[in-house]
Order: structure tokens, then C-alpha cells, then sequence
């Protein structure tokens, strides 16, 4: 699961969306998606960049119960760590705040450049 400022980098690295899609088409990587990185990325005033982060392939899948539990509303980071952890084998993220989020549940946590070093070790 790629955190909602992934998707920044991941179209301002030439290329790489590409790479990305070509690895899912591949069945190499499944990219998840909540509505909640929808939402986010629904709030990019830039048309281009919105529908370039929305061409990167993936799965939208529901918030997880966990991430609703409680007397509070959840934040929108918590609600993508806790479906991450539910859900995904790793979450891509440059937050610090979701870093230590994360390090509660038991999933791996990368940066955006572990993740470019994954995915282009992947056969082309």
C-alpha cells in the first residue's frame, strides 16, 4: 500500500508509474488503495497530476474495521496504516508520523527509494 505522498514521487520520477503498471499487469506487485488516498489525491487542485497518480494501477480496497474502532474518528493516516497492516505486505511511506504508526502493527514499512529498488529489480 503506498501512502497518498507516494504517488507525488512516484510521477515526479520519470518513468516509474510506468514501471510500476508494467510489474502489476505482470502480476508482480498489486498496488492497494483505499478510499481514503482517493479522497486525498481527489483534493490535487493539478488535473494532470491527479489523473497521473489515478493511472497508477491498483486495487481499491475497504478501510479497515480496525482503523474505526474507537470513540474518536480516526485520522486519514491511521485509517491507511491500520488497512495496510490488515491487508497489505507493506506500506510505502516518507511520513514519520506513519512510520512509528505502523511500527504498532506488524507490517513492513519502506521508504519511496526501497520501494524503486524493489520494483526495478523486478524482470522487465
Amino acid at each position: 500500500m503506498l501512502d497518498t505522498n507516494i504517488y507525488d514521487r512516484v510521477v515526479d520520477r520519470r518513468g516509474f508509474a510506468e514501471r510500476i503498471n508494467a510489474a502489476a499487469l505482470a502480476g508482480a506487485i498489486e498496488i492497494l488503495r483505499t478510499r481514503v488516498q482517493e479522497e486525498e489525491i481527489a483534493r490535487i487542485p493539478d488535473a494532470a497530476r491527479r489523473a497521473a497518480m489515478r493511472r497508477i494501477r491498483s486495487r481499491i480496497v475497504p478501510v479497515s474495521e480496525a482503523a474505526r474502532a474507537g470513540a474518536h474518528p480516526p485520522s486519514e493516516d491511521a485509517q491507511i496504516a491500520a488497512t495496510a497492516a490488515a491487508l497489505a505486505e507493506v506500506l510505502v511511506t516518507e511520513d514519520r508520523e506513519m512510520r512509528e504508526r505502523a511500527a504498532a502493527h506488524p507490517i513492513e514499512v519502506w521508504s519511496f527509494e526501497e520501494l524503486v529498488a524493489f520494483v526495478e529489480s523486478l524482470p522487465s
